[in-house]
């Protein structure tokens, strides 16, 4: 941690300690909703950081990681929506499949714009275009000319999720016709539903990509990336789509609207302090994850700017 920050946080910190004095906050345990099956990514980041939260906390409490994947994830999104602003409900939130959902939705019963954003939980990840080791498709010229005379079959989540926007979103940019074969549950499995050849492609965030092309069992077509961290991979800057690099996933915090403003600061120190663990950092990275924080309004400034992207391409989803 740099002086700066580190002084940052001394400040914040003396803050936070005397509106903790004042309220009494946390008084019992903290509700951690991740609209997710258990396993995955983000069910997977929350219990490494909940430990570490617990630590960082005023007082001590529990954090209780508690999945409701029901509903694409909506409704673990609309529960938190609903839950009272006291503090003891927050929820990890998949953006920007959850923007789809609300769109496909009529709503889905939230309002991602009134949600009080705390953090990011990661770096935004980039997304990549990639076919099993065994394909025909070689290159990406290839995968044109495949596309040129039928729709491109891509391995994807159901409409609730980060991958089927970002298939939809970057074959368009890319100029890519496409179908999608939907259903899997994670990352892992359409993934792997690529690889064993359910389906042409898939596009993927670069971290359920990579260990595949480390273990020489699926290849890297296009990234999404400004710059390709695989080598001799084409991506959004040598392609001439700049836009593909918008087209992240971003692993956010929130809690319910009306959050009052010493709860929020409360929580967004302690969710920081706990992001910056260097025990919770090395997990993430052996999943190929960068954990770093955001602050309340980097984190909303974050959520406007991906909304009004994502905006754009409305009638993809809703075809």
């Amino acid at each position: 941690m740099t002086r700066r920050g580190f002084s940052r946080l001394a400040g914040a910190s003396l803050a936070v300690r005397a509106w903790a004095a004042d309220s009494g906050y946390p008084s019992r345990n903290i509700d951690f909703i991740i609209p997710k099956a258990p396993g995955g990514g983000f069910d997977s980041l929350v219990r490494m950081i909940a430990p570490p939260l617990e630590k960082s906390l005023p007082h001590k409490v529990n954090v209780i990681p508690d999945n409701i994947p029901a509903g694409g994830g909506g409704k673990g999104v609309a529960q938190l929506y609903r839950a009272k602003a006291d503090g003891y409900t927050v929820g990890a939130v998949d953006i920007p499949g959850t923007f789809i959902l609300q769109a496909k939705q009529n709503g889905g019963g939230f309002d991602l714009q009134k949600l009080t954003w705390l953090c990011s939980l990661s770096k935004p990840e980039y997304m990549c275009l990639a076919v099993g080791q065994t394909s025909p498709l070689k290159t990406f010229a290839d995968l044109k000319k495949l596309s040129d005379r039928r729709p491109l079959k891509f391995t994807s989540t159901g409409p609730e999720g980060t991958a089927y926007a970002a298939t939809l979103v970057g074959s368009a940019i890319l100029g890519l016709r496409a179908q999608l074969i939907t259903g899997y549950k994670s990352s892992t499995d359409y993934v792997v539903g690529a690889m064993r050849g359910d389906g042409d492609a898939v596009i993927a965030p670069t971290s359920a990509v990579r260990p595949h092309v480390k273990g020489n069992t699926i290849r890297v077509l296009a990234s999404f990336e400004p710059h390709s961290t695989f080598a001799g991979v084409p991506d959004a800057t040598t392609t001439g789509q700049p836009d593909l690099s918008k087209i992240t996933l971003e692993r956010m915090v929130a809690a319910p609207p009306g959050l009052p403003g010493d709860i929020k600061a409360i929580l967004a120190l302690a969710l920081e302090k706990a992001i910056a663990d260097p025990q919770a950092v090395g997990l993430a990275k052996k999943i190929d994850i960068d954990l770093a924080s955001s602050t309340p309004d980097q984190a909303s400034a974050r959520i406007r700017e991906t909304g009004n992207f994502f905006n754009q391409w409305k009638k993809y989803f809703l075809a």
